[in-house]
């Protein structure tokens, strides 16, 4: 506003307000009664203008009407607006809870884009109404529709994935959001210090963004494999045939209703309500994702809950299996007690067996001597005997005994038959120094059997009598005790030629028994001893004795 002498007495404007003006619409002019002032009035050319541009003179009584009347006619524009806002807030303040609960950024960005377009329609209700809030349009530039579309573009790539099955089409639509920032930014510039560009070309061009990256999305979407697409084409199309198309088109309607006419030529309006279709759209798109989450969900529940009942069903035959396994295992322990038992009941029968065999070649022997009248002899031998007698009955009593009570036993043994057969045997006992005889344990009277049948076999039928040679050894890293029992006798061939009653009902009995106490205990102690018999000859061929390799593992 200028006066008669170009002096500017006041600014003000629908969009731009650089100074402080308490009334946007209206300009007071006093002019005196019967005097003539004469204004200028300067009227920019604006990039958009909501409603056409009218310059109008009002006494101060016919402003108030005009306010009523603007309020009148106005009354079902505030409704749908206030439905159109309360609507997109109330859809924001759901995504926002859904956010909350599940941290889904989808839900995120819809709440914000939601958020920011139902306060952009408090915004222009706020100017077209006249609602006295705290806001004010100062920018020919849409305020928060860039931020708008910032959240948009985020909350549809968000949507369809678009960074996974679109990655250069992603990468687009960054460029976008950055220049969204751009925009925004020049905004919220020119709304504190004013316009930034004097010319009306970049405000022109600035929706130029809104078309290509709604182009672009709308074709990713069309493109995308997403089940929820149906409902994302469907707000899209519907925010762009309603808002956009009626922003672009700039559609006026002069004549009907005056309350029509408001709605109609209120673009702000049609761009809330599109976006509000479109929201309620996006919404129902979310749901049909809850749902299929949901879907997708029970359906691993149910994969889960099967494969649990066939791990359930194979842990049930493993343990089946197992169980099995453990009974016959203890089937078979049984068993093997049972048969250690039967071994253990033979192996004493066994030694019953041979204490009396021992008794009788001994009381033989000192009948001998008392019908020889030899006391002395007879005395010795008894003396002998009865040592021997004790050691066999503490044997006999035990599985095994050490070695070197073994080898007493069988000392006092031979040297009663050689006291039998009058100093004509000659024996030999040689052990290793390594061999400790006090601590390694063997069957009692496992030795002497063989020791008995190299006198009897083998030297009783040589006139010039003979020598037994015993060696104790160890073999393998002494775990193998080697016994060695050698007779320079008339060997084995020959003594089954002569058929000795004696050792034929007696001696043989003994060998018989030591070979049967072997194999129990082979099978008691699981063990694998062994005993090797060889006939010994000399240079010229002929027999020279026998020899008896025991092996006894330890």
């Amino acid at each position: 506003m200028f006066d008669s002498s170009g002096r500017q007495l006041q600014q003000t404007g629908v969009y731009f307000t650089p100074y402080n003006v308490h009334d946007w619409q209206a300009i007071r002019l006093v002019v005196t009664p019967l005097s003539t002032k004469t204004y200028y009035l300067k009227v920019s050319n604006l990039v958009r203008v909501v409603d056409p541009l009218k310059v109008m003179l009002h006494t101060p009584t016919s402003l108030r009407l005009w306010f009523a009347d603007n309020s009148y006619f106005t009354r079902w524009l505030f409704l749908g607006l206030a439905i159109v806002a309360s609507g997109l807030l109330i859809m924001s303040l759901f995504a926002f809870t859904q956010y909350h609960f599940t941290r889904d950024k989808v839900f995120l960005y819809y709440a914000i884009f939601c958020f920011i377009a139902g306060f952009f329609v408090v915004w222009n209700m706020n100017f077209r109404l006249g609602l006295g809030l705290p806001l004010q349009m100062r920018s020919t530039s849409r305020n928060f529709t860039f931020i708008m579309a910032f959240f948009y573009v985020l909350f549809l790539a968000k949507f369809v994935n678009l960074a996974t099955y679109a990655p250069k089409t992603w990468r687009v639509m960054k460029v976008f959001l950055l220049v969204f920032v751009a925009q925004e930014s020049l905004v919220g510039y020119e709304y504190f210090y004013g316009l930034v560009f004097h010319s009306n070309w970049p405000y022109l061009r600035q929706d130029v963004t809104f078309l290509l990256s709604g182009i672009i999305l709308f074709t990713s979407v069309l493109r995308s494999k997403s089940p929820y697409k149906v409902y994302l084409l469907a707000g899209i199309s519907s925010v762009w045939a309603i808002a956009f198309l009626s922003m672009f088109l700039d559609v006026r309607v002069a004549k009907g209703n005056p309350s029509l006419l408001v709605f109609i030529n209120y673009i702000p309006f049609f761009f809330g309500l599109g976006m509000l279709l479109e929201n309620f759209f996006f919404l129902i798109a979310l749901a049909y994702r809850n749902r299929l989450v949901e879907i997708e969900k029970n359906k691993m529940q149910v994969r889960y809950a099967e494969q649990l009942e066939r791990q359930l069903e194979f842990r049930t035959k493993e343990v089946q299996a197992q169980s099995k396994i453990l009974e016959e295992q203890h089937i078979r322990q049984l068993e093997s007690n049972f048969e250690q038992k039967i071994a253990e009941t033979e192996m004493t029968a066994l030694r019953a067996q041979m204490n009396p065999h021992f008794i009788f070649n001994c009381l033989n022997s000192i009948k001998l001597y008392t019908l020889e009248n030899d006391v002395f002899t007879a005395s010795e031998y008894l003396t002998k005997f009865s040592r021997l007698i004790r050691l066999v009955l503490e044997n006999s009593r035990s599985e095994k005994v050490t070695l070197e009570n073994e080898l007493e036993t069988l000392e006092l043994d031979i040297a009663m038959e050689v006291m039998r057969f009058k100093n004509k045997v000659k024996y030999h006992i040689t052990i290793d120094e390594t061999i400790d005889y006090q601590y390694i344990e063997i069957p009692p009277l496992l030795l002497q059997p063989y020791v008995e049948n190299a006198i009897w076999h083998g030297l009783m039928h040589k006139e010039e009598g003979g020598t037994v040679t015993i060696t104790v050894e160890t073999q393998n890293n002494a775990t193998l005790l080697r016994v060695i029992i050698t007779d320079d006798g008339v060997g084995r061939a020959a003594s089954n030629e002569l058929k000795s009653k004696s050792a034929t009902k007696n001696k043989s009995f003994g060998l018989k028994m030591t070979s049967e106490r072997i194999e129990l205990i082979n099978q008691l102690y699981k063990s694998k001893t062994q005993v090797q018999i060889d006939d010994l000859v000399n240079a010229e061929g002929h027999a020279a004795g026998t020899r008896v390799i025991v092996k006894i593992p330890i």
